[in-house]
């Protein structure tokens, strides 16, 4: 599968975690290779202004719309906020890991120079994963717009108040469950927050659903599989007038109070991974989860 630009790829957008590349130094580097190759690279415009190229600043919805791919410069957490923003145009991302710990990364840092020309070569293999939309059903209107790679977690505020809520699957009721949250993830997610919380890992291209109460207040409550063309919806009964919490990624959220629906289902859009030296997911798996 080739990127949208084919053989004439000339747009790279360089999307830094400035929190983990200090001074820019990585950016710069790869602006400069980039320019060597050939390309254009565009930044966000305080990223230009901040790393002294403002010739590249781009508006972030132009960029995100019109590069010929993405580079996230960062960890897991920068790529899944630079695929929230990349999944309505189907922007590929290639991941270089500056963190500790990265599934979704491509390569790290000393090795961007390398991936970036296995891309340019078109060496590479395109990852579509699946995606959740959630909107959440207030007494006064309907809020929809979240959009999620790893998860949508519900979970209890600030006050040391568990939450009640009933889980539907197709309006099927499921169960009623009293816990801290629960999480509703994809199998890109589900190696995740979901497997801290007890869930089962499930393939990367798996297309199924993970249900996994967080802390729940009975030995019997577990995780649910479900088929990704399901619709989860979660009614949250709380027992006072306590806020919670509907993340995407655990970085989007909404605060809520009192009765509210949840409702979650797979996305249309899909994140567009690239990966240039293909490894079985077995292998990603016990390789990161050893360290």
């Amino acid at each position: 599968m080739k990127l949208r630009g084919g053989e004439s790829m000339k747009k790279i957008g360089i999307l830094p975690n400035v929190e983990k590349d200090k001074d820019l130094a990585v950016t710069k580097r790869l602006i400069q290779y980039i320019r060597e190759r050939g390309c254009t690279p565009q930044l966000i415009e305080k990223v230009a202004e901040k790393a002294g190229y403002p010739e590249y600043a781009q508006n972030e919805e132009m960029l995100y719309r019109c590069s010929d791919f993405l580079i996230s410069l960062g960890g897991d957490g920068t790529l899944l906020g630079v695929s929230r923003k990349s999944a309505p145009y189907a922007t590929p991302i290639l991941g270089i890991n500056l963190g500790t710990l990265g599934f979704l990364t491509a390569e790290e840092k000393n090795r961007a120079e390398y991936a970036i020309d296995k891309v340019l070569a078109g060496s590479y293999k395109l990852e579509k994963r699946m995606m959740l939309s959630a909107s959440v059903m207030t007494k006064e209107k309907r809020i929809n717009g979240m959009l999620a790679l790893n998860d949508i977690c519900i979970t209890r505020g600030l006050l040391y108040k568990i939450l009640e809520f009933n889980i539907f699957v197709n309006e099927e009721y499921v169960d009623t469950l009293r816990a801290d949250g629960v999480i509703i993830c994809t199998p890109t997610g589900s190696t995740a927050y979901n497997l801290s919380a007890g869930g089962p890992v499930l393939k990367a291209d798996a297309q199924i659903i993970a249900i996994t109460p967080i802390s729940a207040h009975t030995l019997t409550s577990r995780s649910i599989v479900v088929s990704a063309e399901d619709v989860v919806t979660v009614e949250v009964n709380p027992r006072e007038e306590t806020d919670f919490t509907v993340s995407a990624d655990g970085q989007d959220a909404w605060t809520l109070q009192g009765k509210n629906v949840v409702q979650v289902k797979k996305a249309e859009e899909y994140a567009s991974i690239i990966k240039i030296n293909p490894q079985s997911f077995y292998d990603v798996l016990r390789h990161k989860l050893s360290r």
